[in-house]
């Protein structure tokens, strides 16, 4: 899988739980890039990065980051 910046489709940074939007926010590429930007390199360069199907995430006590690829 191609795991480039230009490959995003879009990104989620939120609370732990729900992903639905409630507790987070989903920021689209091409309509948010500098929040697409920040939360890719957030995640693409933490140690605890886990790549899993289309999607790479980072999991705390406090925040959820997820990148959504195409």
């Amino acid at each position: 899988m191609d795991t480039s910046i230009k490959n995003v489709k879009r990104v989620y940074s939120g609370k732990p739980g729900c992903m639905c939007g409630c507790r987070g926010k989903y920021s689209e590429a091409g309509v948010n890039d500098r929040s697409v930007k920040i939360i890719y390199n957030k995640v693409m360069n933490n140690p605890a990065v886990v790549v899993d199907g289309n999607h790479a995430y980072v999991q705390t006590d406090t925040r959820n980051l997820v990148v959504y690829f195409n």
